[in-house]
């Protein structure tokens, strides 16, 4: 019980902390204000209108990018789906450090990753629609990696029954879309 416990403590006072941050924030336009990666549940969704779609399970594995990711996904859409039903929009990845050129140069080359900050923005208006919205345009996008056992059609379809993280997660599991 010991590991378990402490985690459980952890997972509800983090959401007691969010609630307390929705209700401080809700009148001055929460949707409205850039936060720190530290505010999202793990584990998330990512979707980007790309066609990438991914499950992560910790933040860490956010931490550190590409130089070819950071620039690619600062440019596009990019939304995160925690397992609380919030729905995040992607403001910015930036290096912790500025480099050099010949740094990033070096970084670019050997294809290494960053330390990164990202900065998101809950999405407060219907979530779900966006995440729907998000990932028929990222299905749309794809070159058959989430549709190499699945129609696009009938995936679109499942994803659009989905109404909560688990489900959505469930769905795109048994489609081996994730």
């Amino acid at each position: 019980m010991g590991g378990y416990g402490v985690s459980q403590d952890v997972d509800e006072q983090r959401e007691i902390q969010w609630r307390a941050f929705v209700r401080r924030h809700s009148r001055v336009g929460i949707s409205e204000i850039a936060m720190d990666l530290d505010v999202v549940s793990f584990p998330v969704l990512v979707i980007a209108e790309d066609g990438w779609v991914a499950y992560v399970d910790s933040r860490e594995q956010l931490r550190e990018w590409t130089g070819a990711g950071i620039r690619q996904y600062n440019k596009r859409r990019v939304v995160l789906y925690d397992d609380r039903d919030c729905a995040w929009q992607v403001e910015s990845i930036v290096p912790l450090k500025q480099l050099s050129f010949l740094r990033r140069l070096g970084y670019t080359v050997r294809n290494a990753k960053l330390p990164v900050r990202i900065q998101v923005r809950p999405i407060t208006e219907a979530p779900i629609q966006a995440v729907h919205e998000i990932l028929r345009a990222a299905i749309d996008a794809d070159d058959d990696i989430l549709t190499q056992d699945t129609e696009a059609d009938v995936l679109k379809e499942a994803v659009q029954k989905a109404v909560s993280f688990r489900a959505l997660v469930r769905v795109l599991k048994i489609k081996r879309a994730i």
